[in-house]
């Protein structure tokens, strides 16, 4: 199995765990929501940091292509509320469209062991 593009997919997926950990302003303005008192920073900490870097381990741990399907298409699955999101919300801004690419691209480069083992 070549992991290298999952690898680099679980890497990106980590570095953005980490900025939602350890820089959770960033992160907001990154995503453009505004966290709402501390409890809106823990939920970045939480969701765009500790979720993130959690899966991000857990890939690049067991190196196991089932994983990294799993997690590939939780990003594919972003990718997808996000051209929703064009759809039904109209939002054709550049930063959302930029978003589907983003998402789609990581979610294929962890996807890629198990759309090549055939």
């Amino acid at each position: 199995m070549d992991t290298f593009a999952a690898n680099a997919g679980a890497v990106a997926t980590l570095l953005l765990g980490c900025l939602g950990l350890f820089s959770p302003a960033r992160a907001a303005a990154f995503t453009s929501i505004s966290p709402i008192g501390a409890t809106g920073v823990s939920e970045i900490r939480a969701t765009y940091g500790g979720l993130f870097a959690a899966l991000a381990l857990v890939c690049l741990a067991a190196q196991s292509t089932p994983i990294f399907a799993t997690a590939g298409a939780a990003w594919v699955g972003a990718a997808a509320g996000r051209f929703w999101s064009v759809l039904i919300d109209g939002n054709r801004e550049a930063k959302n469209l930029g978003g589907i690419v983003f998402e789609l691209a990581i979610g294929l480069l962890l996807l890629t062991p198990w759309l090549t083992s055939a």
